[in-house]
């Protein structure tokens, strides 16, 4: 008997999982694209996990990776029109990956900043507004700084002059995680 609640439980507990609604889509920001996935855990809750290619302020040719996890909360969803539903959101989040950011050197006596590859961990605000059509299909636009720290590989090569500098490894206020309050776009189909 124990063994059949059991089972009838926890095939409970998936139906109820995979009743949640869900959207998978991209996420384009000043700093990079991202593959984003969400998913809803209570009627006004939803999980956001977006991994993709960081460029940051840097479009030479060496960009990085990053993910983020979010875990946002609906606090209105206003009737702006008389289709779709529109939906307001923030919640916290964190985010980690291996990118090139600018990190503070002294050279000759002259301070400077550098782009330089290296791990990277912070803590992110999400906030944003998003407006599912009638057809599963969702746009959204928000913003989500991060603030962070910043561990580079301490080999930079030095600019203007073709040498390459082994300054050690380094830590710094992670400053691409600026780039979040300039408003992203994304677009992710629900299912």
């Amino acid at each position: 008997m124990r063994k059949t609640l059991s089972c009838i439980f926890a095939l409970l507990v998936c139906l109820t999982i995979n009743a949640q609604p869900r959207g998978m889509g991209i996420r384009l920001g000043a700093s990079g694209i991202e593959a984003s996935y969400q998913h809803r855990t209570h009627a006004k809750e939803f999980m956001q996990i977006d991994f993709g290619m960081d460029l940051g302020y840097n479009m030479n040719g060496r960009p990085g990776v990053k993910a983020a996890a979010t875990y946002n909360f609906i606090w209105a969803e206003p009737a702006w029109t008389a289709k779709g539903t529109w939906s307001l959101y923030s919640g916290p989040g964190v985010t980690l990956g291996f990118v090139d950011d600018i990190v503070p050197y002294e050279i000759d006596n002259k301070m400077g900043g550098y782009q330089d590859n290296g791990f990277m961990i912070g803590a992110h605000v999400d906030v944003g507004v998003e407006y599912t059509f009638k057809i599963p299909l969702s746009v959204v636009l928000n913003v989500r700084p991060c603030f962070g720290i910043h561990v580079n590989d301490g080999k930079f090569k030095i600019p203007d002059t073709g040498l390459s500098v082994n300054y050690g490894s380094k830590t710094g206020f992670y400053e691409n995680g600026l780039l979040g309050f300039i408003p992203s776009v994304a677009l992710r189909y629900r299912f």
